[in-house]
């Protein structure tokens, strides 16, 4: 799937954000890199908590999503289960 990455304008280049189509991405960690000729491949973490693999052609400047895995949604509701059992034991 064709992306959009938005790169630092600093030497080493790595992504601040990607667009998958109007939806956008900040990227909270750069988590591993690998190269090949014309290309490299960028594991990162976005502000979604999901992970993406990203492969840009350096040479037409394309960027494409190569895979992602989504957060895991348990995460997300122990931790809604937590603040509710704060909530109650406050009152």
């Amino acid at each position: 799937m064709r992306i959009q990455i938005e790169s630092n304008s600093d030497m080493r280049g790595e992504p601040q954000r990607l667009y998958r189509g109007e939806r956008r991405i900040d990227i909270i960690e750069m988590m591993d890199q690998w190269y090949g000729p014309g290309y490299r491949y960028i594991k990162v973490r976005g502000h979604d908590n999901s992970v993406y693999i990203l492969r840009f052609d350096e040479v037409s400047h394309q960027g494409e999503l190569i895979m992602f895995s989504v957060a895991p949604a348990q995460e997300y509701q122990d931790k809604y289960h937590d603040m509710a059992r704060s909530a109650q034991s406050r009152q």
